[in-house]
């Protein structure tokens, strides 16, 4: 989204309150943790587009691997 100039902000706050509640239920996971971080690093920080690609691509990884 954020390369088609979207609004990927809001779209990046929805996901992050889905994952908080997700880690309510699955609160012994640590990958939890690391991905919501990873999420509210990337709204609270500004990033230049490499670095912002590939955090969402370690996001993804991190969430293929608690659904396993």
């Amino acid at each position: 989204m954020r390369e088609h100039e979207e609004d990927w902000q809001a779209q990046l706050k929805s996901v992050i309150v889905e994952i908080a509640g997700l880690g309510r239920l699955f609160c012994n996971n640590e990958d939890f943790l690391i991905l919501l971080s990873k999420l509210e690093g990337l709204q609270a920080t500004e990033t230049d587009f490499p670095t912002y690609r590939k955090t969402v691509f370690e996001s993804i990884s991190l969430l293929r691997g608690i659904v396993k």
